[in-house]
């Protein structure tokens, strides 16, 4: 199971499109995917923040609801809120649709030309949640 979670992980940063909501759709699931298995060492290389799985509990799939760029003196984004929603399965068991704003910054990379790379997650804040509708 590990071994798909890791290959899972390095087919979503392979596998970076052009198309910035792409860009954040693929960045945000690689952040849950390790964050789920407490991958402190993937997490480093594009996050400063955890999901912790024991105390925020488990994101395994998400709707991007709005983005928001903030353009640096070059013009490209320099920092992106980027709003989601989400079913969270608790530490308890029980499972919530939340929303998230999630920050993500431009993290300048040497002689690299693609604005895709170089983006880390360094913040994000809940909204209230509501309980998701029971499985039938």
């Amino acid at each position: 199971m590990r071994i798909a979670s890791a290959l899972a992980i390095a087919l979503v940063t392979l596998i970076v499109p052009g198309c910035a909501r792409d860009t954040e759709r693929a960045l945000l699931s690689q952040f849950f995917a390790a964050s789920r298995l407490r991958d402190l060492t993937a997490l480093q290389k594009f996050a400063t923040v955890v999901f912790e799985p024991a105390t925020d509990g488990i994101v395994t799939s998400f709707e991007i609801l709005q983005t928001k760029a903030v353009p640096g003196p070059d013009g490209m984004p320099l920092s992106e809120q980027v709003s989601i929603s989400a079913p969270v399965r608790l530490p308890d068991g029980e499972t919530v649709t939340k929303t998230f704003v999630v920050t993500l910054e431009r993290r300048p990379v040497d002689g690299d030309q693609n604005p895709a790379r170089g983006w880390m997650i360094t913040a994000f804040s809940a909204g209230p949640a509501s309980p998701s509708a029971p499985r039938s």
